[in-house]
């Protein structure tokens, strides 16, 4: 009886771990876009960004021709947000990035395995203009994290933008009276003026700017996560 009786708590124990570890599919798209507008680079402080951190256990999305079904891109016929794609640019300065769906098991973990994407031009550094990884997972919501990186070759406008007074303030916020003195060289003559650029911050020619904003999502229905710089609408349908 004794055996009998730890037998079926195995057994229940087993399934329990299963059904945890268990995956339900899911179909993802995703689209990924730049705002090309100069206006909101004065608008925050933009740390400078070197390098992209490359998660060790990051798969690549395949190809749609690749075998199997898992993280495969989906042919065109098979997306469902070309209409908001379209929306997106004819309403503004908006660029299209990155754009597809694939099918995927989302397991209920906090730390779901992520998926590096890249989309757009490769730039004179080297970099792609979208980089970065996303993952999907679940609890009482699915949760989907992006952690993408934008970059953006400035023009000479662009550039001296972030040169500007207002955007030095806020890189030395900490030292209000460093930033001050350095906007009244600034607004002097000249020769002073000419000093002041001396003490300004290098502008990289490229700037790099990260989005990293996990977000709960509810299935079948249409998401969008901002930033100033870029966008990301997002749709999770699960798979019957």
């Amino acid at each position: 009886m004794i055996k009998l009786c730890r037998a079926i708590i195995l057994s229940v124990l087993a399934l329990t771990t299963l059904t945890a570890h268990a995956a339900d599919w899911y179909k993802v798209e995703v689209v990924v876009f730049a705002n090309q507008d100069s206006a909101p680079l004065a608008d925050e402080y933009w740390p400078e960004i070197k390098e992209i951190p490359v998660p060790s256990n990051a798969l690549n999305l395949k190809p749609s021709n690749a075998e199997g079904g898992a993280y495969k891109r989906l042919p065109g016929s098979s997306l469902s947000l070309h209409d908001a794609k379209k929306r997106l640019r004819n309403s503004g300065p908006y660029k299209i990035l990155f754009h597809a769906g694939w099918m995927q098991p989302v397991y209920r973990t906090q730390t779901p395995r992520p998926i590096h994407i890249t989309g757009g031009e490769i730039l004179d550094n080297g970099m792609y203009e979208l980089d970065g990884y996303i993952a999907v997972g679940r609890g009482t919501y699915l949760h989907f994290r992006p952690n993408l990186f934008l970059s953006r070759k400035l023009t000479a406008d662009e550039n001296a933008l972030l040169q500007s007074p207002i955007n030095t303030t806020i890189e030395n916020s900490a030292d209000n009276a460093q930033a001050a003195a350095l906007i009244t060289m600034q607004a002097s003559s000249t020769a002073t003026s000419a000093m002041s650029n001396e003490l300004l911050p290098a502008i990289p020619d490229i700037l790099t700017v990260n989005l990293d904003q996990a977000r709960r999502m509810k299935s079948k229905e249409l998401h969008y996560i901002d930033h100033p710089l870029m966008g990301i609408l997002v749709e999770i349908r699960p798979v019957r």
